[in-house]
């Protein structure tokens, strides 16, 4: 292998011209300087195009019609070029060690199919201004009582031997194994802090394009089970945390739930050795999902889609929880969906009135 890998970084963008600029800056800023920066526009409507083309040759800009950030994505590794794929969040940074740190990991390890780190949360126009928050994966698993470890080894970075031009400033631990058992609890990758194997894609894996909720999850649990991975508890990346109108976020929670509950079919229980030795956590998790999904569809007073919902979690228990005894007492009354609604309201105006208070 090229002591000096190409990196393909692949820019998946909608309307967000002034960030992608920040973005692609963070790229040009890497120690690492055998990059090729893939912009792939999914059909923005500002002048995306104007400011990409004011950095000449040193971009690769696409337009295509909208069709969402996973089919951008997926036209970005068809037209890379590099040995590793970089995928990174128009509204995401990385530090200036990042790609460097990655690629060396993946000569260290080279049976691995992607390297990923922990990341920063950011509020405000920059990482130095405004808040932030390390251990951003973690706010991943905040109502768990402790994290999951699915890695099979853990050894201190400066222990491996690795030397770099700019050097992170703590030493952090790195561990190896496969996510793909554990992601059915919990997505444990985000995209702006992996870097890919392109030949581990031969296969023609890519990220599922109907869905922007779970695809990029999906996409890494695939991977894993595949070639396995290597974490670097260090952050890399600074997430911008803000509620612009392309968000996952802003998508309705019940859809959400819904595609969480598609991608578990899909995946963990479609693979029938898996799910022939963790069926029982494959049920429970989509049993609890599907109560919360019968529980937002009767707070938009969805009672058909409630009892559709509790309908097929009954299948999944052989006793039924309190709460969907609950859910199904409520599903059951004609109207009930409204009174939710109208509860709801209530009490929510009676907390911003105690708070003005």
């Amino acid at each position: 292998m090229n002591n000096h890998p190409l990196v393909s970084v692949i820019i998946p963008t909608y309307n967000r011209a002034a960030l992608l600029r920040e973005t692609v800056e963070s790229v040009l800023k890497q120690t690492y300087r055998e990059i090729e920066i893939v912009v792939v526009d999914d059909g923005s409507t500002d002048d995306t195009a104007a400011v990409m083309q004011s950095y000449g040759s040193r971009i690769r800009y696409s337009r295509r019609p909208n069709a969402g950030v996973n089919a951008a994505r997926n036209v970005g590794i068809k037209q890379a070029k590099g040995q590793y794929l970089a995928l990174l969040d128009s509204d995401d940074l990385w530090e200036p060690y990042k790609i460097e740190l990655q690629v060396a990991l993946l000569k260290k390890f080279s049976d691995v199919g992607f390297t990923f780190s922990n990341f920063y949360i950011f509020k405000g126009p920059t990482p130095e201004i405004g808040e932030r928050r390390i251990d951003g994966l973690g706010t991943w698993f905040e109502h768990e009582s402790e994290r999951p470890d699915p890695f099979q080894w853990r050894q201190q970075f400066s222990s491996l031997g690795i030397a770099l031009s700019s050097q992170p400033s703590r030493d952090f631990s790195v561990s190896g194994g496969d996510i793909y058992g554990a992601s059915l609890f919990n997505p444990y990758v985000l995209p702006s802090t992996a870097l890919i194997r392109s030949s581990a894609l031969a296969a023609g894996l890519r990220l599922h394009e109907f869905d922007s909720t779970c695809g990029d999850w999906e996409f890494f649990s695939r991977l894993s089970k595949e070639r396995g991975c290597v974490y670097a508890d260090l952050e890399t990346t600074f997430n911008r945390s803000h509620e612009d109108a392309v968000r996952l976020t802003r998508v309705d929670s019940s859809v959400q739930l819904g595609r969480r509950i598609a991608m578990i079919d899909r995946l963990w229980r479609a693979d029938r050795p898996f799910y022939s030795k963790q069926g029982d956590e494959v049920d429970e998790v989509q049993y609890r999902l599907l109560l919360q999904a019968a529980k937002q569809h009767l707070l938009s007073g969805r009672g058909e889609q409630a009892r559709a919902s509790l309908k097929r979690a009954r299948t999944l228990r052989v006793e039924s929880s309190i709460k969907e005894s609950l859910l199904r007492t409520v599903a059951g009354i004609p109207g009930s969906g409204l009174l939710l609604m109208a509860l709801r309201a209530s009490v929510h105006g009676m907390r911003r009135l105690a708070v003005r208070e």
